[in-house]
């Protein structure tokens, strides 16, 4: 009996042993990489009505982030209409992203990648002008690839066509969100680009003021996650 436990000990601990190599090779091929975006910013498009104070710069008396656009630790995504106020305003996020970081060689593909944000807080308000509260679902709905080269301005919204995405983990209040943009990562690095940028966006981009409606959304800690694995 003795030397069956013994025979049986040993070949527990050989296997043991072995499936931990193997896992360590494992995890060798594999990797993940989390980049910080080169630049982000809240670009934002201001519709303010007529001039009514003797400040150009007060004039828009609306939700226009001019205090945000610089800060670079939180970011606004949304919108807000003010019928009252005749003024509109359209905020977006543009993360700017360095592709050369992410390590592939002709052996190895990207097996995943996803864009995530945190969300401090959001605000929405009905078109009656009626306000919610509380944890909310976020204002961060859509995600875009500009159809032109961002000049860095912050002043103007860019136009964007979809993202390729493979599903979306929306934030809420106090919570993490994510865009799968495994499609996307995967294109740019097969046609060569080194750089590539991605601008979250709200529900209602048009310069026309509806009702009091408002929905904004306070971001941060914006990132890409990449994962990377031998070629099957």
């Amino acid at each position: 009996m003795r030397f069956v436990a013994s025979t049986l000990v040993a070949i527990s601990t050989a296997l043991v042993a072995m499936l931990s190599a193997t896992a360590g090779v494992s995890g060798q091929d594999s990797a993940s990489t989390t980049l910080a975006p080169t630049v982000v910013r809240t670009i934002a498009l201001s519709r303010c009505g007529a001039a009514a104070l003797s400040t150009a710069d007060a004039n828009c008396r609306g939700f226009d982030a001019r205090e945000v656009r610089e800060n670079p630790d939180i970011f606004v995504v949304g919108f807000e209409n003010n019928q009252d106020l005749d003024e509109k305003h359209v905020l977006q996020v543009v993360a700017s992203l360095d592709l050369g970081q992410i390590s592939l060689d002709p052996d190895t593909e990207v097996t995943r990648a996803s864009l995530g944000y945190g969300e401090s807080s959001t605000t929405r308000r009905s078109a009656s002008g009626d306000s919610e509260y509380g944890v909310l679902p976020t204002c961060n709905t859509q995600l875009g690839v500009p159809t032109s080269a961002w000049a860095g301005r912050t002043d103007a919204i860019l136009a964007t066509r979809p993202a390729l995405t493979a599903g979306a983990t929306p934030a809420t209040t106090g919570d993490f969100g994510a865009w799968d943009v495994t499609p996307q990562i995967r294109e740019w690095l097969a046609s060569g680009q080194t750089q590539g940028t991605l601008v979250m966006r709200g529900d209602d981009e048009s310069p026309d003021i509806h009702a009091q409606s408002m929905c904004l959304s306070y971001l941060f800690d914006i990132n890409l996650t990449v994962e990377t694995a031998p070629k099957p």
